[in-house]
């Protein structure tokens, strides 16, 4: 089987599909002999990085007409040799290259790339659910539709939530969508929290303006009760508006910046925390809350996509509910400090969950049956 990846972000970038296709590429080549190729986007210095796998890096920053152009050009030219393209990011260039190409193509979807973008330049203020049912104008118009055209020029669609499933419904898709949850490779490590008398908190995440994490740095600023450190892990466009923001509360001893970090150091820093926030305004199934969930970390999550599922609606993590406040987000760091006992039993009880529901080896055998079913069609 010969199976070509494309994907948006990939390491050293940060991210769910960064941290999914590594993951689900070696899986194949370790359990089925088989050794996925890769297009993805990268920034200008990264693009001769190796990896341990087959990858064709594409400069991010070109002219945007200048990017497609070339991407569209080395889907198709990788595309021929392939018997299926599993597209986690690039999805419109894969369609326009599948119109020569005619690929099975099974495609993971763990948001709305038109909502992000808009959301994130500002362009909108309208949360995921309601900017799909908004009319906005010609401009957003047209991207909706080269969005649906997109998807629907899909064999199979997967998606990590039923809230996903239930968007991809209503683009007008209508064949075959399953479901699979995100899952991680469960480990044995034991971990406490709350050793010292501080409270150390960390974000993993894009510095993007969906995340707020200018609201969980607001947050922090104004709890007075509480040492707290707030360690930040990531990049991205609000990196210096969140840096001016902590200089301006005069924050910067309690809050860092620890940039972008590989896997293995991020898996170290996690452990170096108490507690993991997660207050974005839309997610599929982060992989960065599983991780935390995996070593032990108490959570707390805003209730998008499917956290509110993994984290049985507050019994196995704390829920912050939309719309996301810097009161909320307060109010439950305050909860978690003052009720350390509650927090490590309801962080075991997310870990078992975890165990039960979200092992990857058993998530990635379900993608490999898909291919496998599609191609022998």
């Amino acid at each position: 089987m010969e199976i070509l990846i494309t994907v948006g972000i990939f390491p050293p970038d940060i991210g769910g599909p960064a941290s999914f296709v590594p993951k689900i590429s070696k899986y194949i080549k370790d359990n089925y002999n088989y050794d996925p190729e890769i297009i993805c986007l990268s920034e200008k210095e990264n693009l001769d990085k190796s990896s341990d796998f087959y990858v064709h890096r594409i400069n991010r920053n070109l002219p945007i007409v200048i990017r497609w152009i070339k991407t569209v050009f080395k889907i198709y030219k990788i595309g021929k040799k392939k018997d299926l393209i599993f597209v986690n990011g690039l999805g419109t260039e894969v369609s326009i290259a599948n119109i020569l190409l005619k690929k099975k193509i099974v495609r993971k979807i763990v948001g709305d790339p038109v909502w992000e973008r808009l959301y994130n330049k500002k362009i909108i203020e309208d949360n995921f659910d309601k900017f799909q049912t908004k009319n906005y104008g010609p401009y957003i118009k047209l991207q909706k539709s080269i969005r649906n055209w997109s998807i629907k020029n899909t064999d199979i669609v997967i998606t990590p939530s039923e809230h996903l499933k239930n968007f991809i419904k209503k683009t007008g898709y209508k064949k075959n969508i399953e479901v699979i949850e995100n899952g991680v490779y469960i480990n044995d490590e034991k971990f406490t929290p709350f050793l010292s008398n501080n409270l150390n908190m960390i974000v993993v995440s894009r510095l993007v303006v969906q995340k707020n994490i200018d609201l969980v740095i607001k947050s922090v600023s104004e709890i007075r009760n509480i040492n707290i450190n707030l360690n930040i892990v990531g990049e991205g466009s609000e990196l210096n508006t969140l840096k001016k923001l902590v200089k301006k509360l005069k924050k910067e001893k309690n809050i860092k910046f620890l940039g972008k970090l590989d896997t293995n150091k991020i898996s170290k820093e996690l452990t170096k925390n108490d507690l993991f926030v997660q207050a974005s305004n839309y997610e599929g199934l982060p992989h960065s809350l599983l991780e935390a969930i995996n070593k032990g970390i108490p959570v707390i999550s805003s209730d998008s996509g499917g956290c509110g599922k993994l984290l049985g609606n507050g019994k196995r993590g704390y829920i912050i509910s939309h719309p996301i406040t810097v009161t909320k987000i307060l109010d439950t760091i305050t909860e978690v400090y003052e009720n350390k006992n509650e927090a490590v039993n309801k962080s075991l009880k997310a870990k078992n969950y975890l165990i039960s529901n979200h092992n990857f080896e058993t998530q990635a055998s379900k993608y490999f049956q898909i291919f496998k079913n599609l191609i022998s069609k």
